[in-house]
């Protein structure tokens, strides 16, 4: 079997390349970070000293990243995946927005590379639970050659056309919605553990009602009800989505009244705490503002 390339294996990266391994997959990683990728060489993959080496080696190479900077330099730099040997069709499985993935479509194009523009949609307890969506535009022949897989991690496939950002627009309205449930629902933990409730009852009690969501059933009980504050990505990942989701709607002229909320209610509670800390601290904010100890 030919080796799947794989650059960027933290939280969801490295989750997705161990399952492409247990699926049999010979699996070819790169990180910057030295720590993942040990884990990643644990789990059966081989390291690549660099991106080029993944270029090099691979026919099909995936990359899970943190915003579309950084993607770009990774695509398109010049030690990037555009100058590799061997790489034909190159997975975005990022969370960049519609211009980006044109951008980086159209420059790999012109060195004979292929890009699916493929985010994914549910996180890693998604993942975990063979649930987790995955949308991919691109060419239908290209879409064919990388759908194994695909498949091998994703619950639910979504084909939506060869035009490049079209995921990308799906994946970002997705992300409107979860984090606007995600606030939603820690606000709502925090006034009624203020009023008495416990925690494990008042999430019981949200998702005994039509306010249930992906959040409260899945993620809550996986992580912050455990007392699990790390491993679902930074907070600052987030706020990123949302701001793709109003770029998304100003080019196309459209208000977003809910979205714009969202994002400014982000950008208080990473400006309230240091940086980087992971997406399940938004509940502290809340507890803060409620006169609550933190959990955990």
């Amino acid at each position: 079997m030919d080796k799947i390339g794989f650059i960027g294996v933290g939280a969801m990266g490295g989750a997705i390349a161990k399952r492409l391994i247990d699926k049999g997959f010979a699996v070819i990683a790169y990180d910057r970070n030295a720590e993942t990728l040990m884990a990643m060489e644990a789990a059966g993959a081989e390291i690549a000293a660099d991106v080029r080496t993944i270029a090099d080696a691979a026919e099909i190479v995936f990359a899970c990243l943190p915003n579309a900077e950084i993607c770009r330099a990774v695509a398109l730099g010049p030690d990037g995946v555009a100058g590799g040997g061997r790489v034909r069709i190159y997975v975005e499985l990022s969370t960049i927005g519609g211009d980006a993935a044109i951008e980086i479509a159209d420059a790999l194009a012109a060195r004979g590379v292929t890009l699916i523009d493929a985010p994914v949609v549910g996180g890693t307890v998604a993942l975990i639970n063979g649930t987790l969506g995955m949308l991919a535009a691109g060419p239908k022949d290209a879409f064919a050659r990388a759908k194994p897989a695909l498949e091998a991690f994703a619950g639910r496939l979504f084909y939506l056309g060869e035009k490049a950002g079209m995921a990308q627009a799906g994946k970002v309205m997705s992300n409107a919605v979860s984090y606007a449930a995600v606030l939603s629902t820690c606000e709502a933990i925090g006034v009624g553990m203020r009023a008495g409730i416990d925690l494990e009852t008042a999430v019981a009690i949200i998702n005994q009602g039509s306010g249930a969501n992906f959040f409260s059933q899945q993620m809550l009980p996986a992580t912050v009800l455990k007392c699990v504050f790390h491993g679902t990505g930074a907070i600052e990942t987030g706020q990123k989505d949302v701001k793709l989701f109003l770029e998304e709607a100003r080019r196309m002229g459209l208000e977003t009244p809910m979205a714009s909320a969202v994002s400014a209610l982000q950008k208080r509670v990473v400006e309230s705490d240091v940086p980087g800390r992971d997406t399940m601290t938004y509940v502290h904010f809340f507890t803060d503002l409620a006169g609550l100890p933190r959990l955990g």
